[in-house]
């Protein structure tokens, strides 16, 4: 009697179920995108085996089972968003991801959370993660007179996207999400956007606690075709809170940092003057950044960065631009960290700052895809040409970076994010990179693209804080092939 009644249950379920969800009103769409990639010489120096490796100051990066110092992956992209009318008042929105952050590897298991691991940065973004199939958005769009609210997990961005970006394109791998409320309120060419989010939460009370609360005020004239805005942040965590982790001290691996409270001061401005237009996003970022060194002292952050992009329309196939920035470095000091991670989805080239080289030798305990434009000044001249199914974009990127070691004094390494003591002096030329891309538009649907990218390596990359060992670069070649689809 008790196996018939289960069984018809869950014949009944099975059948009201699909009717019930044919029934509501739900509008599905997203975007889905699978790559190949092929990198030669991902270490930047000529050599198979690992000399200098283990040594913190050193660049060298560490080799994987087989010693080859190419790569090659396949990876995909997956963004399914459900869109709810509940009424006139209320819209319910979600976005499904699966894999690490919104993707993961061909062939392989899903990415988990690396926040502990050495080569992710003392300070990030992108927050949510790290599980097989992840909730990026899932959250209640209300409608007043006055305000648009947003409760729930949701996505966000500002300016640029260099620090906050909502990771709407079809190849962003990260986005920036808040789990909380904010409010969208428009007054003539003002939009006031005040917010309140809870960043994690170890536990149920106040003293594992993180938490972030501000306001974005932006002018935005079509007619006079200008914007500017101020968005300004707080972002805290309580004393026992775990969600940052850092290791910048050699003898303090993966430290909780424990009580922060950071402030973000973003500026942004764009302005069109006919065929050409120019955007400036300056972040600015100080506070405390917690106890990030083994004496458990409290180290103060302070840094920024100012980012411009350029462009100009000469005609309705082409466009020439030029992007450039500075993007603050850490030095020597174990007081003070001045380091700014700019958002993994902000990149600039197909080589240079665009993979996470430790993650390469190491697939198992860190995500290429986790590489943040940090310690750099760029000067990038690019050129697009486009007809009705093709785009050809290519670029010339230089890049030096701004802190580096000098012999007999403390300095940091940002590509291990470790503190070091120098005994030799490093150079600071990260390099010239040549790119080209291509994408065919199969239809408004699906998009074919190819990529190629070489970089003449600087010698920033050969630097091994070692008198005796000497590394020479090699330069590196870049292949992709990829298509996406957006439905």
């Amino acid at each position: 009697m008790t196996m018939s009644l289960n069984r018809f249950l869950a014949i009944a379920s099975l059948a009201v179920i699909p009717a019930t969800s044919f029934a509501l009103p739900i509008d599905w769409h997203g975007s889905f995108g699978v790559d190949s990639t092929l990198l030669s010489s991902f270490r930047r120096i000529d050599g198979k085996t690992a000399r200098t490796a283990t040594n913190n100051g050193s660049q060298e990066v560490a080799l994987d089972t087989g010693d080859k110092s190419s790569a090659s992956w396949q990876s995909y992209i997956l963004k399914l968003a459900p869109t709810m009318i509940i009424n006139d008042a209320a819209t319910f929105k979600a976005e499904l991801t699966t894999g690490y952050a919104s993707g993961g590897f061909l062939g392989d298991s899903a990415q988990t959370d690396k926040a502990g691991d050495n080569t992710v940065p003392v300070y990030y973004h992108n927050e949510a993660k790290g599980s097989s199939v992840n909730i990026k958005k899932a959250y209640l769009e209300l409608y007043s007179d006055t305000a648009t609210y947003m409760i729930g997990r949701h996505t966000y961005n500002w300016g640029l996207g260099a620090i906050y970006n909502d990771g709407s394109d079809a190849w962003d791998r990260h986005a920036s999400s808040r789990d909380g409320i904010t409010m969208k309120l428009k007054i003539g060419n003002f939009y006031v956007n005040p917010f309140w989010s809870k960043v994690s939460n170890n536990g149920l009370t106040d003293a594992t606690n993180s938490k972030e609360l501000g306001a974005g005020l932006l002018y935005d004239n079509p007619e006079r075709d200008i914007a500017f805005g101020l968005l300004y942040t707080v972002k805290s965590s309580s004393a026992n809170n775990t969600h940052f982790s850092t290791s910048i001290d050699p003898t303090a691996t993966n430290k909780q940092v424990g009580e922060t409270d950071v402030k973000i001061t973003d500026i942004y401005l764009k302005k069109v003057w006919g065929k050409f237009d120019v955007a400036v996003e300056v972040p600015l970022i100080s506070g405390d950044l917690g106890k990030t060194n083994a004496d458990n002292t409290v180290t103060s952050y302070s840094t920024k960065a100012i980012l411009v992009e350029a462009n100009y329309k000469s005609s309705d196939s082409w466009n020439f631009g030029f992007n450039g920035g500075r993007v603050n470095g850490q030095d020597g000091s174990r007081s003070k960290f001045g380091a700014l991670f700019l958002n993994p989805n902000y990149q600039v080239a197909n080589i240079l700052f665009r993979y996470n080289l430790n993650a390469i030798g190491a697939p198992s305990t860190a995500s290429v895809y986790d590489s943040y434009i940090t310690n750099t000044m760029y000067f990038k001249l690019k050129s697009s040409y486009s007809t009705e199914k093709w785009t050809f974009d290519t670029a010339v990127i230089y890049a030096k970076a701004l802190e580096t070691a000098e012999a007999g004094k403390a300095a940091y390494n940002h590509t291990k994010n470790k503190m070091f003591n120098a005994v030799t002096t490093q150079s600071d030329d990260l390099g010239t990179e040549i790119d080209v891309n291509a994408t065919y538009k199969w239809n408004n649907e699906i998009s074919i693209g190819a990529g190629l990218g070489y970089l003449v390596t600087g010698d920033y990359f050969s630097y091994t804080n070692d008198t005796t060992v000497k590394n020479e670069t090699k330069n590196s070649l870049l292949l992709q092939i990829n298509t996406s689809v957006t439905f």
